[in-house]
């Protein structure tokens, strides 16, 4: 098997390690320098939409496998990180617009501030690199037809 059709596998692998671990942070907290905590309910199991992004991260990577055989699953990897990139950014838009990131806000042991935590940013690249195995598989095959390796029949 050659390097090169291992590379989507190797993207999707690091795309879904990203996910598993991006799940498991936090998505906003309070900023250093400030009182407070924010109960994110992170005592216990996934809650159901991070259970949603494993699983949907463990399918691309079974799609990527699967498109070394047919070429038209590598649309799977694909959907699947533009599903992720969709959640983590409609997460981070939640919350920059209510109550706002990065401004003081009102907490009964004074004002805090909150910011983005790690889930996003390692959702957002874990969605970038399952796209990125879509891409570069479904572009594989017409790399393959590139002049240099066609033979010439004059």
């Amino acid at each position: 098997m050659q390097r090169r059709r291992l590379v989507p596998i190797v993207l999707a692998l690091v795309g879904l390690l990203a996910v598993l671990v991006g799940v498991r942070q936090g998505l906003v907290h309070v900023a250093p320098g400030y009182e407070g905590t924010i109960m994110t309910g992170w005592d216990g199991p996934l809650n159901h939409e991070e259970q949603l992004l494993t699983r949907l991260a463990v399918l691309g990577v079974v799609g990527s496998v699967a498109a070394l055989r047919w070429r038209r699953l590598a649309v799977v990897p694909a959907a699947v990180g533009g599903v992720v990139l969709f959640y983590a950014l409609r997460a981070a838009l939640h919350y920059a617009l209510d109550p706002g990131l990065y401004v003081e806000v009102s907490t009964y042991a004074g004002p805090s501030r909150f910011v983005l935590g790690a889930e996003p940013v390692l959702l957002v690249a874990g969605g970038a690199l399952l796209v990125a195995a879509g891409i570069v598989r479904w572009r594989a095959d017409t790399d393959d037809e590139s002049p240099d390796t066609r033979v010439s029949t004059a």
